[in-house]
């Protein structure tokens, strides 16, 4: 039977080649976008997981309540009347119980390390040069464990932050504002006390300009005794073994606790959003392109199968059966299929790395080309539909050859 399908193919190549050009154009489509999609969304990802790990717990903000502030600041005989009472926020936000958390998070073992924080606004200088950053103060050897940020480290290692004599990690954009080099000491303050030294001992280029521009890593007990807030943690970035399982992480610990805890996808939110949408696309083109084939592919058969009509009478007469018959059709869509996802599996990972090797004028996570995701299953995913949409555009002419007999093919010739 294949080797008969093979030749009822090869007996009109022309509209098989055309029709094999259009499965594997659709499969090259679906490769190519996907692996510009993924790509890009893999390094996305990855920059907000460097900020917010797999789940981040910080303070809670909080608002000002008249009765509190009321029982705080007056005794209980007193008879208060605000003109204005108080309302707004409170003017921080602090984990109330990190001590707490501490004890949870090193027993839980569905969590594969943490690293408490404590961010600040400050200003950086060398000599007459200013930048204000966002400088984040953590634990070096924590850190390295749940981000990757040592990948993006272009000068000094990220660990150095344990070192003494205050130490810290610039990004690339803040260096270029100050002028600030490796071994190099800064000014650093944060509005609250008197400018300390610091020691330049890495720079940190995640190539993208907004962030580069506005961050730098300290040392935690560094940055707590900048701003005078001994002991004070602001959040706890939290990696578990298994990122699928974060949200229902997230969702229990925030049930137990006042804490504000999130994870990286509710974090994101508008980026989970673009995540949908770039994958609707994606499916729905490839969704057209195959069926715009598998529509060629049924006209293709359907055309084959009428002028064939002898051939199949004479199969039936010498005792070829509707199964047979049936099967002669199918394997016809499937080598279409198959060839066509093939041929466009492998233009489409040709396409990945000429698109890969394009020189764009402008930066991208560290270079200056689109990222490209070569996931193993968007070729599986291709392949497989390439191969149904042949399948099921094949069985209809397929069902209606097998269900003709020598008798109805000899009257309707007649």
């Amino acid at each position: 039977m294949f080797y008969l399908s093979w030749r009822q193919l090869l007996s009109r190549k022309k509209q098989s080649i055309l029709i094999l050009l259009g499965v594997s154009f659709g499969t090259l489509l679906f490769v190519s976008i996907a692996g510009v999609q993924l790509g890009m969304r893999e390094y996305l990802a990855e920059q907000l997981l460097n900020n917010t790990a797999h789940i981040l717990i910080s303070g809670a903000e909080r608002d000002i309540v008249q009765s509190e502030v009321t029982r705080s600041m007056y005794s209980e005989n007193q008879v208060v009347g605000w003109v204005v009472p108080p309302n707004g926020k409170r003017d921080e936000t602090r984990l109330e119980n990190y001590s707490g958390w501490y004890a949870r998070l090193n027993s839980d073992p569905e969590v594969f390390d943490f690293s408490p924080r404590l961010t600040a606004n400050a200003i950086l200088a060398n000599g007459k040069f200013v930048a204000s950053a966002n400088v984040i103060g953590t634990v070096p050897e924590r850190h390295v464990r749940i981000t990757s940020v040592k990948k993006y480290m272009k000068e000094g290692r990220f660990e150095d932050l344990s070192l003494g004599g205050n130490p810290i990690v610039v990004g690339s954009g803040v260096a270029k504002q100050i002028g600030a080099r490796l071994d190099q000491f800064i000014r650093v303050s944060a509005g609250r006390g008197v400018e300390k030294p610091f020691k330049v001992v890495g720079i940190v280029h995640f190539g993208n300009q907004q962030i580069d521009d506005s961050i730098a890593f300290a040392q935690l007990r560094d940055i707590q005794v900048l701003t005078k807030s001994p002991g004070r943690v602001s959040q706890i970035a939290v990696a578990l073994y298994d990122i699928d399982r974060s949200t229902e992480v997230a969702d229990f610990w925030q049930l137990i606790s006042n804490d504000k805890v999130e994870d990286w996808q509710e974090a994101n939110k508008m980026f989970m959003e673009m995540i949908k949408v770039q994958d609707f696309v994606r499916y729905f083109i490839i969704f057209s392109v195959l069926l715009v084939a598998a529509f060629g592919i049924y006209n293709v058969l359907t055309i084959m199968i009428n002028q064939k009509r002898r051939e199949i009478a004479i199969l039936r007469a010498i005792g070829y059966g509707p199964k047979r018959i049936l099967e002669l059709i199918l394997y016809q869509g499937i080598l279409i299929g198959i060839g066509g996802g093939v041929l466009g599996i492998g233009l489409g990972y040709l396409l990945c790395l000429w698109i890969e090797s394009i020189d764009f004028g402008f930066e991208i996570g560290g270079k200056n080309s689109l990222w490209v995701a070569y996931d193993v299953s968007t070729y599986v995913t291709a392949f497989v539909s390439a191969t149904f949409a042949s399948l099921i555009a094949s069985f209809l002419p397929a069902w209606a050859a097998s269900r003709m007999t020598p008798m109805d093919i000899i009257r309707e010739e007649a």
